[in-house]
């Protein structure tokens, strides 16, 4: 009886505990006290979010348990409204840091040097033409690739180009490995320990010396490993290999990209905001 009792208790838990997430995911979300949970057509303008809807009029933000937001959009289509749910929308700190962005610009997601360093970009159009580049960001929606002919350290938006995945044929990306940072210090080390030990004489080389010599052909091992990996940056040995993505691009391709891009979780809001709010100089960005 009491086994029969422990269950129904559980059962009952866990039912309310499920309802009570699915309910929550039914209920408008303010994502942000900046929207609070209905973003209007001037906040989607100012914000630039949801961007590719046309004639939009308002989105209501939903939280799934996973943390993903849903977003209904009503939007004209003939002169009537029409409602369309966009699923897992953007995660919700990936909205925030959009939105914080936006109002505050010196917290834009810091630049991700290490794995950008090196990416060369090269994607092709389905008419055949080409444009290669860094890549600044990656989204489902838009790619932004900038110029490796400009300045990297202040971005100039006239030598960003904006394109849309659905415009591509494949895109591909050329990695830098400087192989010299693994075998340098290696041999370096190796050699020096070498060295050390012909410099030393029979008597050094006794039992009674072993430990001494060790410790001192330890040190300069290490000092060795140290001046290799030094000389990898003024010596690089460098090593490219090339990576290959097709359209349309899945959620884990936009992930790889994102993790190779100058800015990992979102578009830079100075880079939006130029992007829609003005027309920019050399871009491509195709209907």
């Amino acid at each position: 009886m009491k086994t029969t009792f422990y269950f129904l208790l559980v059962f009952v838990v866990v039912f309310n505990s499920l309802t009570s997430l699915a309910q929550e995911s039914e209920k408008p979300f303010i994502v942000s006290p900046l929207i609070g949970d209905t973003l209007s057509l001037e906040e989607r303008d100012y914000f630039n979010l949801l961007p590719t809807i046309n004639d939009f009029q308002w989105a209501v933000f939903y939280l799934n348990p996973d943390s993903t937001i849903d977003a209904k959009v009503t939007y004209h289509k003939n002169s009537s409204p029409k409602d369309t749910i966009i699923n897992n929308y953007r995660s919700l700190k990936s909205l925030l840091i959009h939105l914080n962005a936006a109002e505050n610009p010196e917290t834009i997601n810091p630049i991700q040097k290490e794995d950008y360093a090196g990416n060369e970009v090269t994607v092709l159009y389905k008419d055949g033409n080409q444009y290669s580049g860094n890549l600044l960001s990656a989204s489902s929606s838009s790619l932004i690739i900038y110029s490796m002919n400009c300045n990297e350290d202040e971005i100039d938006i006239n030598c960003a180009t904006l394109i849309r995945p659905t415009d591509l044929e494949k895109l591909t990306v050329r990695s830098d490995f400087n192989l010299g940072k693994l075998l340098y210090p290696l041999v370096a080390g190796l050699a020096a320990v070498i060295i050390y030990n012909s410099t030393l004489t029979p008597e050094e080389k006794n039992l009674d010396n072993m430990g001494k010599n060790m410790l001192t052909g330890f040190a300069v091992g290490v000092g060795g490993m140290v001046l290799g990996f030094a000389l990898s940056y003024a010596v690089p040995l460098k090593i490219s290999s090339e990576e290959e993505y097709s359209t349309p691009f899945n959620e884990d391709d936009i992930e790889g990209l994102s993790k190779i891009s100058r800015y990992k979780d979102f578009e830079p809001y100075y880079l939006q905001h130029s992007k829609w709010g003005v027309k920019w100089k050399n871009i491509l960005y195709r209907f």
